[in-house]
């Protein structure tokens, strides 16, 4: 099963057209990357995939976890990691607990406090992502790099089938941003989530991922990376 399948992607804004035409497959348990020139359209795909703009009957068919996406209703299946994601958080008094916390809504309801088996699975995720140690810190004063694992961390607390990754390390260090490949490498490894990022790191590619997909003049091509060792090697 394709945990996506996109048919005849089209989508405009006014008279400006994005997408035109774009199809790509992500099949379950593979690790794909989206890349492309600023502008190319690629942050619109993603708002597509996540319901977040508009699809109709003449934009092409999305496809999630073998579903049409207007008919998709188990979005706690899908974990998502934007870009820059916790800007708006600077100056939120909210641990980083409580921001991984806050995305288990759909199994305790809005604005209750979760019980020991959620305390435990943020704990868990947390532990996970290195970041146990810091669970009572303000997300504030954390650096980029450990804002981005608990941006991570909050998109697995439901233990997803499919991660959706947005830029990630934009404004990350090297450091970090190795860490956090190596973090989502081993979820796809050994956890079998499938993963489709977009990025516009192609150093990390060949070593990274299992498919390529290019977005260009509104349609989606693979592209083919070569490999750097066997078994995609170690980030």
């Amino acid at each position: 099963m394709n945990a996506i399948e996109i048919k005849g992607l089209t989508f405009s804004y006014g008279n400006t057209p994005v997408l035109n035409g774009a199809d790509c497959c992500v099949p379950e348990g593979r690790f794909a990357a989206l890349i492309g020139a600023n502008g190319a359209g690629k942050s619109t795909l993603i708002k597509m995939l996540l319901g977040e703009l508009p699809l109709t009957g003449e934009n092409g068919t999305i496809g999630l976890m073998g579903r049409e996406l207007k008919l998709f209703d188990s979005w706690s299946q899908v974990g998502y990691v934007p870009q820059n994601g916790m800007a708006s958080y600077k100056d939120f008094p909210a641990s980083v607990e409580e921001i991984v916390q806050a995305n288990l809504y759909s199994r305790i309801g809005l604005f209750r406090f979760g019980g020991k088996k959620e305390k435990e699975l943020v704990h868990q995720v947390l532990s996970q992502v290195g970041m146990e140690p810091f669970q009572k810190r303000l997300i504030g004063k954390l650096s980029g790099g450990q804002q981005q694992r608990v941006l991570l961390a909050r998109a697995l607390v439901n233990q997803p089938k499919l991660l959706i990754l947005d830029e990630p390390t934009s404004g990350v260090d090297k450091e970090n941003t190795e860490e956090f490949y190596r973090l989502i490498k081993k979820f796809n490894r050994e956890d079998g989530v499938t993963v489709f990022m977009v990025t516009h790191d192609r150093n990390c590619l060949s070593e990274l991922t299992d498919d390529v997909w290019q977005l260009q003049d509104g349609v989606m091509k693979r592209v083919i990376e070569e490999r750097k060792g066997e078994n995609h090697g170690d980030i």
